[in-house]
């Protein structure tokens, strides 16, 4: 299902220089002398740069950006932020125009550019007027209700108390289906597109959903089911709402939100009448004791444990479970209650539905769990949704894993009430329980469990299970968009159908509408030509055809010229290419990209020298289907989601955490499409995935806009989600990358040089990959990469290059030559190979050796790099009295020097600093005997691996293996990782710190 993009993105954020380049087409969009639109210019600036931080979940500063009014008014400086008319009153210009570079906002990152702020000033001058419309959104109506092209993902179900309805969720609507799946009885189409909880009141007369627009708006409406009309609506938070719950009575219903908060509202009105905010984190699901003169609620949380709250105090009055840190796994999902009795059933993160008492009949104890009755069966996955029969008799619960489903039913047919002996030993600290006891205790609460029912659903994810009131039947869905009716007891299906009807027309695939993707290109600033007085004597191109194979492909052109002083330049961004033929494009950059099926021709001439590059592009008629492997996670590299200092971090961002840099694609996929019901991936409507909203801006997002509505890079998410966002697990891998052009040389300074990446698959496909892999230069000041893979000089010397692209690396060196106008090489003397490597290393630097060092120097020298001493007087006269060859005679000397007691003493004290022999932790004896043991190595000639190996290896008493004095020197792994790496491996390795 698709409707008209709800917001024009034309900013950009890629750095500086692009943000100029874009702002520049943007102040173009706009006819010439029209007044700058707040909407199509302005408003795409803010949500690129400014929203992720001001929005009313985060208004740092008390500055919201998100409502016009707010936007104008100012935050917490008490200044109006907007003046109309008046810029430079305005607090908004003087917090972002920089000064020495350098500007109050935004503060992370380049500031605005001049352009981006001379528009807003434009803006402000010309009254700060806001044209945007009353809404970007499609309004469904029963007359224009939401059209499926995929079934959507059902979060919530529920079967109205007499039986006859059940309530699925859908994609901005709940249809109400006839409980058999005969057909859908109404479609109640309101504000919220994603749905995340359907509960009947008890009378059967209402219908409550919680659910909203993700991160924008929560949302409770309450539904006539008879008149099929819409009672309430209730706003509250700027994100969806969770886990829906009536009071016994009727007249409230609570619900859970992402602010970590519990509340209930009159259901008549929408009256607050509870809020608690315990919690310390997403609250998933509610529900009401059985009690109505005192009613209580409980609530589950992503924090891992579950609360009771008293409503008519708003009075937080126990956790339920056991709060002690690492004895819970994971958050819990779902909960409800035994239809008579105030036990409850809750599942989560850790696969095992769990039976608790709400009220405790022993006393709180540290460490304990004591509430639990009864622990069943675990499951595979997470448990999604649980739920109890009307006659209390019946458990069901469902789960998910990698795109699997599970449903389980057990008997509730066992006694809960705990024997006296099992309270005594409840009422014991955890730490006084004897082993006995605990086994005791843990048999009683795993015996008489029976599962009747254990269902496998390979086809799809499970995320909602409802009993029907009065037949042997239970309902579940999820992933699939299929309804599965199973019989409770012998597990056997009875009916499925489409939670939604599914339109022919949209399941239609379609081919990538190549015209309308905005790539990125390398910015020019500069135009470059030929070193003076150069002439051309070849050129070369590489590759030297071009193959694309689908609308997403392209090729980075590498053209390369040998001129009359045997120098290699880069003559890509010089060259004047053109195309003949209509199937594919070329920027200035050397930027290929495909058009349309077909051949085409490239021809580049620069100077008078031309060559032509054959183009087949194929693939692009044919509908594609973006793999996550292979498309996909490239993307979400390169953008940054799953970078260290983003959602890859040790803990992730905001709840969502992706394996770092994309090497774990079955947790990644899972965290897309699985976490929170799939919340993040909208298959149904695949353009309002959050995923997708956040990286573009269009929802308020930390790390602001990383992609545009019209790149390449969003059509190809989009179009994953489209396919149905799978994995496919035999997908290629990367086995290699390749770096071109090898060593490459930068003859003058500020020139550049086009880095070409390509990777090689485990099916033996080759990718040009120069957009999507990470190029960094080692000496950031002798040359500096942009992420188009554009190298440019900025002094003198050598810069290593490195690359990664999917955990595959390759490095090689560019040099920066600089001018060296009348440089002659002359060979100097060798003495060996190592002074061949040297000699040719300063050839090709074109660097003029010093010449021989005097008799003098070398001996100060040696002496001192041996023995850590000066010759004396007398071996200094004597040496240079000496008239034998110079060769000779200095050979003479290491070999005298090099294990002499001198040598063994300066080596020995040189690795005692280095192992880091000292008395803080080895006390006299074992410093004495550790430094005996590193002289006996040294004055051994023990071969450096042998020597490093004993080090690292050594186990045992320091008393009776020294060499183990290393690791009582250093007693945390953390200290040891940095130290060995760094000792004897000459790197830095600081990862372990936080992995």
């Amino acid at each position: 299902m698709e409707h008209p993009k709800r917001i024009s993105m034309t900013s950009t954020r890629a750095f500086l220089l692009a943000a100029i380049v874009s702002c520049s087409a943007a102040l173009g969009d706009e006819p010439a002398g029209s007044p700058v639109s707040y909407h199509k210019q302005i408003r795409p600036i803010l949500q690129a740069r400014c929203l992720g931080c001001h929005q009313p979940a985060k208004a740092s500063g008390a500055y919201v950006m998100t409502d016009f009014a707010r936007l104008a008014a100012g935050g917490e400086s008490e200044e109006k932020a907007i003046v109309p008319g008046k810029p430079d009153e305005s607090y908004l210009i003087a917090q972002i125009t920089p000064e020495d570079g350098s500007a109050a906002m935004p503060p992370k990152g380049n500031p605005l550019s001049q352009v981006e702020i001379d528009l807003i000033r434009q803006w402000i001058t010309e009254g700060a007027k806001n044209d945007s419309p009353d809404s970007g959104k499609v309004a469904y109506t029963n007359n224009n209700p939401p059209v499926y092209s995929l079934p959507p993902v059902v979060s919530s179900i529920d079967f109205s108390p007499d039986g006859k309805y059940l309530a699925v969720a859908g994609f901005n609507e709940v249809l109400l289906h006839k409980a058999d799946g005969s057909g859908i009885e109404a479609r109640l189409i309101g504000l919220s597109e994603r749905i995340e909880s359907v509960r009947f009141s008890p009378d059967g007369k209402h219908l409550a959903v919680t659910g909203g627009q993700p991160g924008r708006l929560g949302e409770v409406q309450v539904w006539d089911v008879e008149k099929r009309t819409l009672s309430l609506s209730h706003n509250v938070t700027y994100d969806t709402l969770y886990g829906a719950s009536w009071s016994p009575d009727g007249k409230l219903i609570a619900f859970g939100c992402t602010d970590n908060t519990v509340r209930a509202i009159e259901a008549d009105t929408g009256r607050q009448v509870l809020f608690q905010g315990a919690h310390n984190d997403w609250v998933r699901d509610t529900v009401f004791t059985v009690e109505n003169e005192s009613p209580h609620v409980l609530s589950v949380s992503r924090d891992m444990t579950v609360k009771l709250t008293e409503v008519s105090t708003n009075r937080f009055i126990d956790n339920v479970t056991s709060i002690t840190p690492k004895a819970l796994k994971g958050g819990v999902n779902s909960i409800v209650r035994h239809p008579t009795r105030d036990e409850i059933l809750v599942g989560g993160a850790d696969g095992v539905p769990k039976i608790y008492r709400v009220f405790r009949i022993t006393a709180r104890k540290i460490g304990d769990d004591s509430n639990l009755i009864k622990r069943l069966q675990p499951m595979t996955g997470r448990v999604f949704g649980v739920a109890v029969s009307n006659d209390g008799k019946r458990i069901a619960a469902v789960s998910s894993l990698d795109g699997r489903g599970e449903l389980s039913v057990y008997s509730y047919e066992f006694d809960t009430n705990l024997p006296e002996d099992l309270k005594k030993i409840s009422a014991k600290r955890v730490k006084e329980r004897k082993a006995d006891e605990i086994k005791k205790l843990d048999d009683y609460r795993s015996k008489d469990i029976n599962r009747i029912v254990d269902l496998k659903i390979d086809e799809s994810p499970l995320y909602a299970v409802a009993f029907h009131p009065t037949q042997r039947i239970v309902a579940a869905a999820g992933g699939d968009g299929v309804i599965r009716l199973i019989d409770t007891e012998s597990g056997k299906p009875v009916s499925t159908f489409a939670a939604a009807p599914v339109s022919a027309e949209g399941q239609q695939d379609t081919a990538v509408a190549v015209e309308q993707l905005a790539w990125t290109d390398s910015p020019l600033l500069q135009e470059e030509v030929l070193p003076e007085g150069t002439t051309i004597t070849s050129l070369s191109v590489e590759p030297q055809q071009v193959a694309l194979t689908h609308a997403f492909d392209y090729s980075q052109l590498l053209i390369s010229a040998t001129l009359n002083t045997g120098d290699i330049v880069d003559v890509t961004r010089i060259a004047q290419i053109t195309v003949d033929g209509a199937a594919a494009r070329i920027t200035k950059s050397g930027f290929v990209n495909a058009i349309a099926d077909g051949q085409a021709k490239l021809v580049a001439r620069v100077a008078d020298r031309t060559l032509e590059i054959p183009v087949t592009v194929s693939g692009v008629a044919a509908p594609f289907h973006a793999d996550f492997v292979k498309d996909v996670n490239p993307v979400l590299s390169r953008v940054g989601c799953n970078q260290g200092t983003c959602h890859g971090s040790a803990k992730g961002k905001n709840g969502f955490k992706l394996s770092l840099r994309g090497y774990d694609p079955i947790f990644d996929v899972r965290a897309f499409t699985d976490d929170l019901a799939a919340r993040r991936t909208n298959i149904a409507s695949p353009s309002d995935s959050l995923m997708l909203l956040k990286a573009t801006g269009a929802v308020p997002h930390v790390g602001g806009q990383v992609v545009r509505d019209d790149s390449n890079y969003y059509a190809i998410i989009r179009n994953w989600v489209a396919s149905g966002a799978k994995l496919k697990l035999d997908a290629p891998r990367v086995t290699g990358i390749q770096i071109s052009p090898q060593n490459p040389v930068i003859q003058r300074i500020d020139s550049r040089q086009q880095i070409r990446i390509t990777a090689t698959y485990a099916d033996g496909t080759v990718k040009d990959v120069t957009r999507e892999a990470f190029i960094t230069s080692g000496n950031t000041e002798v040359a500096v990469t942009n992420r188009w893979g554009l190298m440019t000089a900025i002094r003198r010397g050598e810069a290593p290059i490195l690359a990664r692209f999917e955990g595959a690396y390759t490095a090689t060196t560019l040099t920066v030559m600089g001018d060296r106008t009348g440089f002659e090489w002359k060979q100097p003397e060798s003495w060996g190979q190592i002074d061949n490597l040297v000699a040719a290393k300063w050839q090709r630097m074109k660097i003029e050796p010093s010449g021989l060092c005097s008799d003098s120097e070398f001996l100060r020298r040696v002496y001192l790099d041996l023995t850590g001493l000066p010759p004396t007087a007398d071996k200094v006269k004597a040496f240079l009295a000496d008239k034998r060859d110079s060769k000779v005679k200095r050979a003479e000397v290491i070999d005298a020097l090099i294990g002499s007691p001198e040598f063994v003493d300066h080596w020995t004290n040189k690795w005692a600093d280095l192992l880091q022999v000292n008395r803080k932790f080895l006390g006299p004896e074992g410093s004495s005997a550790f430094r005996a043991w590193i002289r006996k190595e040294v004055d051994g000639n023990t071969p450096y691996d042998e020597f490093v190996r004993k080090v690292i290896t050594a186990d045992g008493s320091n008393k009776e293996n020294p060499a183990a004095s290393y690791y009582k020197i250093l007693r945390n792994p953390a200290d040891i990782m940095e130290n060995t790496t760094h000792l004897f491996l000459g790197v830095r390795f600081n990862c372990n710190k936080c992995h």
